[in-house]
């Protein structure tokens, strides 16, 4: 089973492969920007928690998604956890947070809302979602 971890940095996820620019090893030392260094439809989860914020809005967030996409198995997971900026301090207090979410967000990636217009995303099928603590968003999604 391959999973990967996008900026595990020292939280790795046991069982996981860190997509790290920092703390990654080999062709995995890299930002997910830069793609993530494996073949299409050959891995079955990809994890990111904490770290889209740090990503910036529009085609770099899109192209994480997508490269998320290729990368994963028929029926694979995409797992994402971001601070919403609704609800708490924590979005927007980080200097290091250049892109916002909220749970309506999604809805671009799933093709529920905006499904007229073109922004190149490869649609998803949300599988579910949940706040946490208030202001911690889970959603998992498969490729559509």
């Amino acid at each position: 089973m391959v999973k990967i971890e996008i900026g595990g940095g020292t939280l790795l996820t046991p069982g996981f492969v860190n997509l790290d620019p920092e703390h990654g090893h080999g062709v995995w030392r890299r930002k997910v920007q830069e793609g993530i260094p494996a073949e299409a439809a050959t891995v079955d989860e990809v994890k990111a928690s904490h770290v889209l914020e740090h990503i910036p809005a529009g085609s770099e967030r899109i192209g994480v998604f997508n490269e998320a996409h290729r990368v994963l198995k028929p029926g694979g997971v995409f797992y994402v956890i971001v601070p919403l900026m609704t609800g708490s301090w924590h979005a927007i207090a980080d200097p290091t947070h250049v892109s916002f979410w909220v749970p309506e967000s999604f809805l671009y990636f799933d093709g529920t809302f905006a499904a007229n217009a073109s922004y190149g995303i490869a649609l998803w099928r949300t599988l579910s979602t949940e706040t946490l603590h208030g202001f911690e968003y889970h959603w998992k999604g498969t490729p559509a």
